[in-house]
């Protein structure tokens, strides 16, 4: 795996009391080869009484947090670092993660802090739209979802899957190892739906290589 290079900005929202982090928001700026991003949180009791962490969530599998030396409780003014490390599995873009974080004491809806890391993720298959809409009784026409690669891994759409009967779909290439056009085309537009279209493609990074779509058949009075 190469290396990755993170471009790094720290800081961190409190509630009163409780603990204290150096900084708030960690910013990282990832490759399309990096499969996870490691980042310690300094931070420090400042509360006059020891305190207890009691949980700390943020609220995905794809995030582990731990605090080093697996200490929960902190005297008063003592340090302590919780590490946090995000798998990037297949996400792209901009992505927050928060942590929040439980003492002792603290109501199960009111953590007294939190931490966000913030990864800057390229996009390596990008899917315009995502989501193709039709009309309920509108007519069958054909629309197009665009597949774009990151220019700098050539690839190519290699089969698309629908969940449905009712829609198929066709590739068709706008240029080659960058470009590529799915047509989807309902046969009836009678009846609501909602289809999940699989785009497989050979994109050197496995975890970017299946993506997914959607074609929607919507109620104009009940569409967003």
């Amino acid at each position: 795996m190469k290396s990755a290079f993170f471009c790094l900005a720290l800081s961190i929202s409190l509630h009163a009391g409780g603990l204290k982090f150096e900084d708030a928001l960690q910013e990282a700026e990832a490759s399309l080869e990096t499969t996870e991003v490691t980042r310690e949180f300094p931070f420090t009791n400042q509360e006059s009484k020891p305190i207890r962490i009691r949980n700390a969530d943020a609220g995905c599998t794809c995030v582990a947090v731990e605090f080093l030396k697996s200490q929960s409780t902190y005297a008063a003014g003592e340090s302590g670092v919780m590490r946090v490390t995000f798998k990037i599995q297949n996400f792209q873009g901009t992505v927050d993660k928060k942590v929040l974080i439980w003492l002792d004491g603290d109501p199960d809806d009111q953590p007294s802090s939190f931490a966000t890391l913030r990864i800057h993720i390229p996009t390596a298959v990008k899917l315009e739209p995502k989501t193709l809409n039709w009309m309920l009784g509108s007519p069958t026409d054909t629309k197009i979802m665009r597949v774009t690669f990151h220019p700098d891994q050539a690839a190519s759409v290699i089969n698309t899957t629908s969940s449905s009967e009712n829609f198929s779909t066709e590739i068709v290439t706008v240029e080659k190892g960058k470009i590529y056009d799915i047509r989807v085309t309902p046969k009836t537009t009678n009846t609501p739906a909602l289809c999940i279209l699989g785009i497989e493609t050979d994109f050197k990074i496995e975890t970017f290589r299946k993506q997914q779509g959607f074609a929607r058949i919507v109620n104009p009075a009940t569409a967003p």
